[in-house]
């Protein structure tokens, strides 16, 4: 009986370390097309991320934890203005998650998400909002 005890406990460790692996749902917005955003490592709100557009532009990032309120204080914005354009959609998104996604044709992917569990990570659900470089937005459910 000690042995089981210790086997689930060992077992909860490596999984809550390990992270998850998984996929979000998109939805652009301006054409209603339905995308897949797979992550990797989910743990503490850090993944690798990645798409591919309807267009074929393929898209990697990572995923770390958001302070809104820390960020406003460092900077004085929420750092959604920067040399990639004006992520406008994103102002009032309330997100404890945030990826920058780099595409293979220039462009860029800004996300905020609303992760249920920072701890355990992507696996427990949540919603998000992403906006590309070129205006497009995207909802994410997970």
């Amino acid at each position: 009986m000690k042995n089981l005890k210790t086997a689930i406990i060992l077992a909860l460790i490596y999984t809550m370390t390990v992270g998850c692996s998984g996929q979000m749902d998109g939805v652009i917005r301006r054409d209603a097309r339905r995308i897949k955003i797979t992550y990797t490592n989910s743990k503490l709100a850090n993944a690798e991320l990645m798409v591919v557009l309807p267009d074929g532009e393929q898209f990697n990032g990572q995923s770390e934890r958001f302070d809104r309120e820390k960020d406003m204080k460092e900077k004085g914005s929420v750092g959604i203005d920067d040399q990639y354009g004006n992520f406008e959609a994103l102002q009032t998104f309330n997100g404890n998650a945030m990826a920058t996604l780099s595409g293979s044709r220039g462009n860029v992917i800004k996300c905020r998400f609303n992760v249920a569990d920072l701890i355990i990570g992507f696996s427990t659900g949540g919603a998000g909002l992403c906006q590309i470089s070129d205006g497009r937005v995207i909802d994410v459910f997970f």
